[in-house]
């Protein structure tokens, strides 16, 4: 009789430790699968800030026609060269006013002058002379809590990048360069 429940307990335990590593298995999926929910989560809200911030330097490149001592006097916090506007963020996406060290995302607009008939050759298709100038504009957002460095221009084919895009205004800049 002893046996038998030898049997019995040795049974039971086997059940045991077999329902523990299933359950143990299924809180390793679940907990990995709130960690990549949790990471989708934070890369969505980051491009919705990205294409936000993006459309707001892109509207406000159409306003000023591509004129960045214009355009830097809509964002006074912001950095600027002749050709370029940058903005730096927190964490919380909001602007960083007094420093770099704090940013963790960076907005730059990079614009340039070049010939209308370049810009706009693609709508050949429609018997329309372009002449003059376009301002363009090339607008990239990055995420730069990984580096340590501040970025003057947009990289090149960047795993940082959030969101990227060019905007153009004919007609800006008449006068040759």
């Amino acid at each position: 009789m002893n046996e038998k429940n030898n049997a019995r307990s040795s049974l039971f335990l086997m059940e045991l430790i077999i329902a523990v590593f299933f359950f143990s298995l299924a809180a390793a999926v679940c907990i990995r699968l709130f960690a990549s929910a949790h990471l989708t989560a934070e890369k969505t809200t980051n491009l919705s800030h990205a294409t936000v911030w993006s459309q707001n330097l892109a509207e406000a490149f159409y306003a000023k026609q591509g004129d960045v001592s214009e355009i830097s006097k809509t964002y006074p916090t912001a950095f600027t060269t002749p050709d370029t506007v940058i903005l730096f963020f927190d964490k919380n996406w909001n602007l960083s006013v007094d420093s770099t060290k704090d940013a963790s995302y960076e907005a730059i607009l990079i614009t340039s002058k070049k010939e209308a008939s370049e810009v706009y050759g693609d709508v050949s298709e429609y018997n329309t002379d372009y002449e003059g100038y376009a301002m363009v504009g090339d607008i990239a957002v990055i995420d730069i809590r990984k580096t340590n460095e501040v970025l003057s221009s947009i990289p090149k084919d960047s795993k940082d990048i959030i969101f990227s895009c060019s905007v153009d205004c004919y007609g800006a800049g008449k006068e040759a360069e």
